[in-house]
């Protein structure tokens, strides 16, 4: 043979081995990752076989049938969301509004590279994303070319922020453009637009990674100025009569410079998405008046907050429990954001602290609930009627001002601090928000009176030490309308007889109180559900470092500075050999004698299908007929393989559905596919105080959701911004518990409404990004309940949220989808949860301590998981109780399905087929081909050789 056939032969040869092994190995992937393949890829797996007596079925209906009439509908939301969320935080001598053609100059790096939204899976995509320059021009603004061309593609170009990825990988950097980098020609063309200076200060937020507490290189943290942003200001001021400062932030940041005479004026604007930006100009020209008020307090120093002291990087040193080696301490308790600033300052006013020790002027800059107008608002008349389970204010609102606006109308109580609460460690806030409405635009001169319902319930408190129970306690409530929480506290000292001279800030109005008394403690109006009935009692007790430590200290107003947190154990906990055994993943192993090994694949005479039940009650008998005909591994399968959707059943005419990410509006970041409308991030949401427009906005997701072909929603995201650097802050609503349940409740109506089933997220106690994966989160069963959980509780009882997703992290030592106090006993036994109960990210073997054993028995439904391979569960692992859990887990499943929109056009008669998804044909189609291809190869070489051999 010679050489050249012999390499021939042998590259040939390696070819076919090649293909061979590429076919084996794509094929093997294909097929464990097929679940997510199809997702990304948008296929389907299923199709509907119409019967003969198919009648059409009752469905979810698109208002808008077209996409151009749905996108201007998100577009026209989105725009108001950013008109009524952005927060006007000073306005010195009337700097705004401007003159709608005024000459500006737009100032930094940040207004090239602009905050629409955060990243990872509550990012917002679109390919409409406009500069500002481009929405200041649309709007009649006449914009300096050589400072943005400065920015954009001059010297000032290579500065540009950074911030970690999804992944948490990367650092966060400011990196303004130094005042040393600007032109004399750039200088100079600040002369030819200088009706106002617009300064832009950016601050971003994303998953997998808390903004840094830490100093950067610039000398600052990530939360303040840096030299550069400073010197910037400065240099505006020096050239500009009218220095505006535009905050692109998702996170409250330190705000101190604006007191300075440097800025005349100061806008809150969050980050709006698509369609927020072309507000903007809007708001600064006068077009539109503003009216968000903030969902945080914004101290001037944002490390002072009590949570600080137990925020970071936090170790156990002796465990080796897989993602069990991070923990942290809530030791703050219930007082977060306002609820610790308002606290102290009233007990300052009362004579129980010296302000010596907490002067609030220096400590609050901007207290919850603040915001500014372009007009003036008075509350009068304030009146307090009630019916059996609520408490209706009624309150006159005028607009006293020269500008049309509108108003947010927020009643906040006080409960009374007792004798009783001090022995036995219940806490409570000088203030708390109870209720809020928001005004219609009012003229100059109107009035409106706006009736606010508050439920009694309100008024109850956790006792988690005695009684075990939520109870009433026994005193005097104060209810009070007030512009700002702060406003609502001296309100109520005033009605205390309190003033200035006491050490209030300023005298409130007592005319604007209304009191309840409460004659004696009743430890049994709250002590059982309103809901369901079910007695309430201790389900956290474990979540309570003091299970195992015995020396732990929350915070409490009965002794502000023997409770002050600080940083336990120095940030390295040895645990206790409890607490070792505790994180270790197990099952409770409960063993129910009554139980008998269910009904599996029952050949019914009359078989029932998944349409035939749309409608129909979950506990409805005819559910027992369909979950009976289930086998072991259909039901095992739908548990298991819940990643980004959830798998079809064909033998019950079930479809598949798929479920993504996007807290503003459904994102194919992470999955692929279609994206939906990239809305204003949630926390701007929220922050304009409107029901109605929140829920509009959640009605316009189940419109995308409709024409997407995307039945589940995995958002809201409710966890709270128990610090100002939670990475996810942009994600969640607010540091106050009531306002992110309202608007959690309202936004899930609106996506309800279209069939489309939300997962409220991450629960619970989620709120940190460092160390979420495992990390064990401690707290007290008072804050856990009446801050950490309210927001679900609210989403679940007044939203009838139909999904829930278990937090990555756990609640004391049990990860938060195997705690059965969680997940079924507060969840479902108290609050009445009727729906999906999904894990966060399950897809990978660093997942394994959400352990689908452990789950399915603490009442989790359903495994994110993409990977075909994982969480198996072996037939002959099955017991009664383990095949009661599936059945239970499926039936919440097919029930959240059945009722969801994808149902739609599939009647009781119709049957749901399975498919082969395109790409599979495809792949089939190539491994045939290349299959053919190789037997060539082969077939080729062997008659080579054979050749070879012959003429030897």
């Amino acid at each position: 043979m010679d050489k050249k056939k012999r390499i021939k032969i042998i590259a040939l040869s390696i070819l076919g081995v090649v293909l061979v092994g590429g076919l084996i190995v794509g094929n093997y992937y294909a097929s464990k990752y097929s679940h997510i393949i199809t997702t990304y890829l948008d296929h389907k797996t299923t199709k509907v076989v119409k019967s003969k007596d198919s009648k059409k079925s009752k469905d979810y209906q698109q208002k808008f049938k077209t996409e151009a009439a749905r996108k201007e509908n998100a577009t026209k939301i989105g725009a108001q969301i950013e008109e009524e969320g952005s927060v006007l935080l000073k306005n010195t001598g009337k700097a705004l509004p401007l003159d709608g053609k005024a000459k500006v100059s737009l100032f930094s790096q940040s207004s090239i590279d602009f905050v629409y939204g955060g990243t990872g899976a509550g990012s917002v995509e679109s390919k409409d994303f406009s500069t500002l320059k481009t929405s200041f021009e649309k709007s009649g603004f006449k914009i300096n070319p050589t400072l943005w061309d400065f920015y954009e593609t001059g010297a000032g170009k290579k500065y540009r922020k950074t911030q970690p990825d999804v992944y948490g990988k990367g650092a966060f950097s400011v990196n303004e453009v130094p005042e040393s980098v600007y032109t004399d020609e750039v200088k100079a063309s600040f002369s030819d637009y200088n009706d106002a200076g617009i300064v832009v200060i950016s601050r971003a937020g994303g998953e997998s990674s808390d903004l840094s507490m830490k100093k950067l290189e610039s000398g600052s943290h990530y939360l303040e100025l840096d030299r550069d942003e400073k010197d910037m200001l400065k240099m505006v001021k020096s050239n500009f009569n009218k220095v505006i400062v535009l905050l692109n932030t998702v996170n409250p940041i330190e705000l101190d410079f604006v007191d300075s005479e440097d800025v005349d004026a100061a806008l809150w604007i969050g980050a709006g998405g698509e369609s927020g930006i072309y507000s903007i100009p809007l708001l600064l020209n006068g077009e539109v008046n503003p009216s968000g008020k903030l969902v945080d307090t914004y101290a001037y120093d944002v490390l002072g907050a009590p949570a600080i002291k137990n925020a970071g990087d936090y170790t156990i040193t002796n465990s080796q429990e897989v993602m069990g080696t991070k923990f942290m301490n809530y030791s703050e308790g219930i007082y977060v954001g306002y609820r610790y600033y308002e606290t102290r300052y009233e007990d300052v006013v009362l004579g129980n602290e010296t302000k010596e020790k907490f002067n609030y002027d220096q400590e609050v800059q901007y207290p919850f609930g603040y915001g500014l107008s372009y007009s003036d608002f008075k509350f009068t008349k304030f009146e307090k009627t009630s019916d059996k389970e609520n408490f209706i204010f009624k309150v006159k609102v005028t607009n006293t001002g020269d500008v049309a606006g509108k108003e947010v109308v927020p009643i906040y109580m006080q409960s009374p601090y007792t004798d009783y609460d001090k022995k036995h460690g219940i806490e409570k806030a000088a203030v708390e928000l109870v209720g809020f409405e928001k005004t219609k635009v009012l003229k100059p001169g109107e009035t409106e009176d706006i009736s606010v319902s508050v439920p009694k319930e309100v008024m109850k408190s956790y006792d988690a030490n005695n009684k075990k129970t939520y109870i009433l306690d026994s005193g005097d409530y104060y209810f009070t309308v007030g512009k700002d929480a702060h406003d609502a506290l001296n309100n109520i000292l005033s009605k205390k007889g309190k003033t200035v001279k006491d050490g209030m800030d300023y005298d409130g109005n007592e005319k604007l109180v209304s009191t309840e008394v409460v004659k004696s403690l009743d430890d049994s109006i709250y002590a059982s559900s309103l809901s369901t009935g079910v007695k309430i009692t201790n389900q956290f007790e474990t979540a309570n470092l003091n299970h195992y430590e015995k020396d732990v200290t929350y915070l409490s107003r009965k002794d502000w500075q023997g409770t002050y947190p600080e940083t336990y154990k120095e940030g390295n906990l040895e645990a206790s050999k409890e607490m070792l055994d505790d994180l270790k993943i197990h099952t409770i192993n409960k063993k129910d004698t009554s139980l008998k090994m269910p009904i599996m694949g029952a050949e019914n005479d009359q078989k029932i299908t998944a349409p035939m039940l749309k409608g129909i009650p979950y506990d409805d008998e005819r559910w027992d007929t369909l979950l009976d005909q289930l086998t072991f591994e259909e039901m095992e399968k739908l548990v298991r393989m819940g990643g980004y959707a959830t798998t079809e059943m064909a033998s019950i005419s079930l479809p598949a559905t798929v479920n993504k990410d996007g807290s503003a509006g459904i994102s194919g970041t992470l999955v692929g596919g279609k994206n939906g409308a990239a809305f204003p991030v949630p926390v701007l949401l929220s922050s304009t105080w409107n029901k109605k427009l929140i829920e509009e906005m959640g009605e316009a997701v189940g419109e995308d959701s409709l024409a997407l072909g995307v039945a589940g929603w995995y958002a809201p995201g409710i966890n709270l911004h128990r610090t100002p650097f939670g990475g996810r802050n942009f994600e969640y609503f607010s540091e106050d518990p009531f306002l992110s349940g309202a608007v959690a409740a309202n936004q899930i109506k609106g996506a309800q409404s279209k069939g489309t089933f939300v997962f409220m997220k991450h629960y619970a106690l989620n709120d940190v990004e460092t160390n979420r994966m495992g990390g064990s989160i401690f707290s007290n069963e008072q804050a856990i309940r009446e801050l950490y959980l309210k927001p679900f509780e609210m989403a679940t009882r007044e939203g009838q949220a139909k999904g829930v997703m278990a937090g990555m992290n756990r609640v004391g030592t049990r990860w938060t989808g195997g705690h059965e106090g969680l997940m079924t006993k507060t969840l479902r036994d108290e609050w009445g949860f009727k729906g999906i109960a999904v894990t966060d990210q399950a897809s990978f073997d660093v997942f394994a301590y959400e352990d689908i054993y452990e789950g399915l028995e603490a009442g989790t439904d359903l495994w994110l998981n993409t990977d075909a391979k994982l969480w198996e569960i072996p037939k002959e692992k099955l017991t009664p109780e383990l095949a009661t859990q599936l059945r239970n887990a499926s039936h919440n499943i097919i029930y959240t399905v059945v009722n969801s929109n994808a149902m739609n056009g599939i009647s009781a008669g119709d049957k749901v087929v399975k498919i082969m998804p395109l790409w599979k044909k495809g792949l089939l189609a190539l491994t045939v081909i290349l299959g053919l291809l190789v037997v060539g190869l082969f077939t080729w070489v062997i008659k080579e050789i054979v050749v070879v051999k012959k003429n030897k």
